[in-house]
């Protein structure tokens, strides 16, 4: 009874094909409840700017359920940070940051910009706040590009 009962579960299993049941197999593809993974990169920031930033957006995309990734890593999504600081008048300075989502394959999904004037020399050394701040805005538009 019970060889019989084995032989047509085989069979039918045949019959829907390999596709329809995996019984324990890994496939390198996401499933569709699997969280998101995302590298962080960000150059061009004076002082402690790509470190902070990158902390800082990896912890903001984490509280929403992108996880980080490392650069190596399998269908991640790429998220490139580029800092420019530009003298401004009166004693500031104006700060871009380009965001650029890239997909697993390496096409680009879109991209965010930032600009602040801050007081000059303010981010020379720690970006602290700022970081947190500049990552806040970008992590929900950063969110938007990211297919669910």
């Amino acid at each position: 009874m019970r060889r019989a009962f084995i032989a047509a579960l085989c069979c039918a299993l045949w019959l829907l094909g390999p596709a329809s049941v995996a019984f324990g197999v890994e496939t390198d593809a996401a499933k569709p409840d699997e969280a998101p993974l995302a590298f962080i990169a960000v150059v061009g920031g004076p002082g402690d700017g790509e470190q902070a930033l990158t902390a800082a957006l990896s912890k903001r995309l984490s509280a929403v359920g992108v996880k980080t990734a490392s650069a190596d890593a399998t269908n991640a999504y790429s998220v490139e940070g580029t800092v420019r600081v530009t003298a401004a008048k009166g004693g500031r300075q104006s700060v871009r940051i380009d965001w650029t989502v890239f997909a697993p394959d390496g096409s680009t999904l879109g991209g965010v910009s930032q600009t602040k004037l801050v007081r000059k020399g303010s981010l020379d050394k720690k970006w602290g706040a700022a970081a947190d701040a500049a990552a806040r805005a970008a992590a929900s538009e950063i969110v938007k590009l990211l297919p669910r």
